[in-house]
C-alpha cells in the first residue's frame, strides 16, 4: 500500500536533543538557535551523535556569517557575536529560509542528507543507521526488539547525521544504479569523514558559547565552500566533478553514503545506506577545524609532499596525557632535519589564540575541553568504543608559551615517575626470576591510573595569574606522593625470594644482585632525580591525593 507524502521540517519540528536546566527536550533547528544562551548543551544517544548535530549547527553559522574581508572583520564580526546574550536568530532564520526544502526529513525530491528513489537489491536495516548498536554486541545502547524495529522522524534525522559523519566502512547495500555495485553489493570506500578524526570541542557555559568557540571564521574561504544541501541533488553515483572538498561547510557535511529512510507515514521502519563519495583523507587540515594532525611518512612517499593526517583518539589512553599536541605555540613540533611541522593543533585553538591576542576574548576563559571520537575494529567496518573524555581548564594553557611550558614540564614528570614505577616492577619481577614485561606494564597502567584525578584537577588551577613556582612544585609533590606509595606497596607485597634477590644480567655486560631493597633503592633515587621540586618539600607537607588543592 502506498504511502501518503509526508514532511518532516527539521527547521520548525522538534528533533535537536538538547539539555537546559529542566531537563533533555528536543528542539527544532530555528528554536535550538534561538534558545542556544539558555541551553546548557546537545544530549543526544551518543557522544558522537552530538558533535556530529553540533558540527551541523557550525555549518549553519558559517553560511549565515557569510564571507569576511580579512582578519580583522573576522574577528570584529566574531566578538560582535560573542557579547550579545543571544545569537542573531533574524540572520540565522533567513538564512535557513533560503534553503528550507533540502531541511525536509521527507521531502519528495530532495530529502535531508538523503537520495530520493535510492533503490538497491536489500535495504540496511535500522541497526546499520543506529551508530550505537555494532554488530553482534549490543552494548552502547539498551535498544533491543521493537527498539530496533522503528524511529521517529526525530530520531532518524539525528542518526542520518551522525551517518554521514561516522558511519563505519565495511560492504554497504549496492545501489542498483550505481556502476561501482557488484553482485549486490558496495565495496568498502572508508569510514565517514568525522569519523577519521580525533576531534576536540572547546565548550563553554551554554550551548550558544560551545558553538562561538568552534566557530574558526577564514577570510581566505573558497566561494565554492558550500554545505551539501548548497549543492546539486545528489544521485547515486558520485559528482565525477567533485571529489574534493572545497572547504569546511564542504568537508563538514561530506556525504560519504547515500541513504533513504523508509517511513509508514509515522515511522521509519528501514533504511538502505550505500556507498556515497570518497573522501581525501591526507592534507585536510587546511579545512578540518577541530582536530590536530600528525604527520605521515607513509602518504608523504605517495605524494611526495609533507602529508599530514587527523590525530586519532587513543580509547586505551587518557586525553590528558596527549595534552601536549594541542598547544597552540608548539615549541617541541618542528623536526631538527627541516622546517615542517611533525604534529598541528586544532586551527579552532588557533583562531582562540587569535582572538585573545586582539581581546575579543579573555585569555583565561573557562572551558571544558571535550576529546570525542569513534574507534573502529575489523578493517574499520564495526563500531568497537566510543571515546568521550573531557578536561576542565583555562583557554590560556593551550595558549600562553609559559603556561605551555608548565604543562608539558608535568607531563614529563608524570611520564618519568611511571616509567620508574614501571622498572621498579621489573626489578622486582626479575629478582624473583619471573619474566619482568608483564609486571612492568601492569605498574605503568596503575602508574597513570592513579595520577588521572590529580592531574584533571592540578590543570584546572593554572591561569596567566598562577604562581609557577608553587604549581610546579604542588604538581612534582602530587606525583612523588603517589607513586611513592604505590612503589612501596609492591615491595611490600614481595615473597621472600624477592627480598633474597638473584643475580641478574646487566644491560653493560656483568652481573649483579637485585633484591627488593635494591630495586626501591634504585626506584626513589629516580623520583627524586626526576622530580626535584618535590625535593624542595617536606615529607610532611607534600600533596597527598586526598588533598583537592593540587
Amino acid at each position: 500500500m502506498a504511502v501518503a507524502e509526508s514532511s518532516f521540517d527539521l527547521l520548525t519540528q522538534p528533533w535537536v536533543a538538547v539539555r537546559d536546566d529542566d531537563g533533555v527536550h528536543e528542539l527544532s533547528l530555528i528554536d535550538t538557535f534561538a534558545r542556544a544562551h539558555e541551553l546548557t548543551g546537545l544530549a543526544g544517544e551518543l557522544a558522537t551523535q552530538d558533535l556530529a548535530v553540533l558540527r551541523l549547527l557550525l555549518v549553519i553559522l558559517r553560511r549565515t556569517m557569510g564571507s569576511v574581508r580579512g582578519d580583522g572583520e573576522a574577528i570584529d564580526r566574531w566578538a560582535e557575536w560573542w557579547q550579545a546574550e543571544s545569537l542573531p536568530t533574524p540572520q540565522i532564520d533567513a538564512y535557513l529560509a533560503g534553503c528550507s526544502e533540502r531541511f525536509d526529513l521527507l521531502h519528495p525530491t530532495t530529502p535531508f542528507m538523503q537520495v530520493a528513489g535510492l533503490e538497491a537489491g536489500k535495504t540496511s536495516g535500522l541497526v546499520k543507521l543506529i551508530g550505537d548498536v555494532p554488530d553482534g554486541h549490543r552494548y552502547f545502547t539498551l535498544r533491543s526488539g521493537a527498539g530496533l524495529r522503528s524511529l521517529s522522524y526525530a530520531e532518524a534525522a539525528r542518526w542520518v547525521v551522525h551517518c554521514q559523519a561516522f558511519d563505519p566502512s565495511g560492504i554497504k547495500s549496492g545501489a542498483l544504479d550505481d556502476g561501482r555495485t557488484k553482485g549486490g553489493r558496495g565495496y568498502p570506500i572508508g569510514t565517514g569523514w568525522t569519523g577519521r578524526c580525533g576531534l576536540v570541542v572547546m565548550e563553554g557555559a551554554n550551548l550558544k558559547e560551545t558553538l562561538l568557540l568552534n566557530l574558526r571564521l577564514d577570510p581566505d574561504d573558497a566561494p565554492e565552500d558550500r554545505p551539501v544541501w548548497e549543492r546539486e541533488i545528489p544521485t547515486e553515483t558520485p559528482d565525477p566533478m567533485h571529489v574534493v572538498a572545497a572547504g569546511p561547510c564542504d568537508l563538514m557535511t561530506w556525504p560519504i553514503r547515500r541513504i533513504r529512510l523508509i517511513h509508514n507515514g509515522s515511522e521509519v521502519t528501514d533504511a538502505i545506506i550505500a556507498n556515497g563519495t570518497p573522501v581525501q583523507w591526507h592534507n585536510q587540515h587546511r579545512l578540518e577545524t577541530m582536530t590536530a594532525w600528525r604527520r605521515s611518512s607513509g602518504q608523504e612517499k605517495k605524494h611526495g609532499v609533507p602529508a599530514y593526517m587527523p590525530h586519532e583518539h587513543d580509547a586505551n589512553r587518557s586525553f590528558w596525557r596527549g595534552l601536549q599536541s594541542l598547544m597552540v605555540t608548539g615549541g617541541e613540533r618542528r623536526t631538527t632535519s627541516n622546517d615542517a611541522e611533525q604534529s598541528l593543533p586544532p586551527r579552532t585553538l588557533d583562531w582562540i589564540a587569535t582572538l585573545q591576542a586582539d581581546d575579543a576574548l579573555d585569555v583565561d576563559h573557562p572551558t571544558r575541553m571535550r576529546a570525542i571520537g569513534m574507534v573502529y575494529g575489523s578493517n574499520s567496518s564495526v563500531v568497537a568504543s566510543v571515546v568521550d573524555d573531557a578536561l576542565q581548564l583555562r583557554l590560556s594553557v593551550l595558549t600562553d608559551s609559559d603556561l605551555e611550558a608548565e604543562v608539558v614540564a608535568a607531563l614529563r614528570a608524570a611520564d618519568e615517575g611511571v616509567q620508574a614505577l614501571a622498572n621498579l616492577a621489573a626489578n622486582l619481577a626479575r629478582a624473583s626470576g619471573a619474566l619482568p614485561e608483564e609486571d612492568r606494564e601492569a605498574a605503568r597502567a596503575q602508574g597513570y591510573y592513579g595520577l588521572d584525578q590529580g592531574f584533571r584537577r592540578w590543570v584546572s588551577t593554572l591561569s596567566t595569574r598562577s604562581d609557577p613556582t608553587e604549581r610546579r612544585t604542588a604538581w612534582q609533590s602530587y606525583v612523588h606522593h603517589t607513586l611513592g606509595a604505590m612503589g612501596d606497596a609492591l615491595v611490600t607485597a614481595s615473597g621472600d625470594q624477592v627480598w633474597r634477590g638473584r643475580l641478574v644480567t646487566q644491560t653493560k655486560g656483568g652481573e649483579r644482585l637485585v633484591n627488593a631493597p635494591v630495586a626501591h633503592l634504585w626506584f626513589t633515587g629516580t623520583l627524586r632525580s626526576v622530580l626535584p621540586a618535590a625535593n624542595q618539600v617536606q615529607p610532611s607537607d607534600r600533596t597527598t591525593p586526598e588533598s583537592a588543592d593540587v
